[in-house]
Formats: structure tokens, sequence, C-alpha cells
């Protein structure tokens, strides 16, 4: 329950924020250019591999096993699940790459960007 509550938390959290960040943002998107989606993503994706840094460098508190858990689930599946999800599929990419996974991390990024952007465009074209 302690899990839920954490990823209900963090996700709201980063929810909120990518709200806040496209109301700021609000001006910049007359230029035919999804400049926020862009902007969050960027963000997101930097910001799980600082999360997932900080936390696996053991000279830090953040990395102490008792909190590893309980951060990774309210900071990285969290805020930034609910901030941007792309930030997910950058990360597990790179996880990837450094596994010298590179047939896969390529088939990966390969399906995933055709497959989601013919998906949304599967859903935008059904009429009721």
């Amino acid at each position: 329950m302690k899990s839920i509550l954490l990823v209900a938390a963090g996700g709201a959290m980063g929810a909120v924020l990518r709200y806040l960040f496209s109301v700021l943002l609000k001006d910049y998107t007359q230029i035919n250019f999804p400049i926020n989606t862009f902007l969050v993503n960027a963000i997101g994706c930097f910001a799980i591999g600082l999360c997932y840094a900080l936390l696996m460098n053991v000279s830090t508190p953040l990395s102490n096993p008792n909190n590893f858990d309980s951060l990774k689930l309210l900071l990285i599946i969290g805020v930034l699940g609910g901030f941007t999800t792309y930030s997910a599929f950058a990360f597990e990419t790179v996880l990837m790459f450094k596994q010298q996974l590179f047939k896969q991390a390529f088939t990966y990024i390969l399906l995933s960007n055709i497959t989601c952007i013919a998906f949304a465009y599967l859903g935008f074209s059904i009429k009721n």
C-alpha cells in the first residue's frame, strides 16, 4: 500500500508540474511546433537520468538502501511518470545501450516511434 501511495503522490505532483510548465510557456505555442511537449520530454529525460545517478551514487544520502526504493517510486515512477512518460522510454533505451544491447535498443527506438505515432494517428482518425 505504501508503494501505491508513493506512486500516486508523485504522479499527482508530476501532472501538476506538467500543467504549470505548459501554462508558463503558453505564449510560445504559436510557432507551429509542440515546444511545450518537446521541452517537458527533454527535461523529464534529463531528470530521470539525474535521479537515477543520484540514487545509485554510493556517496550521497539518497543512495541509502532504505531510501532507494521509496525515492525511486516517488521520483522516477511517480513524479517523472506523471510529468512525462518519454523519460521512461529514454531511460530504458540508455540502459540497453549501457548493457551493449545495441540491436534491441535501436529496435526499441524504431518500433516505439513508428508504433506510437501510428497509434496516435489511428486514435485521432477514429470517427464517432
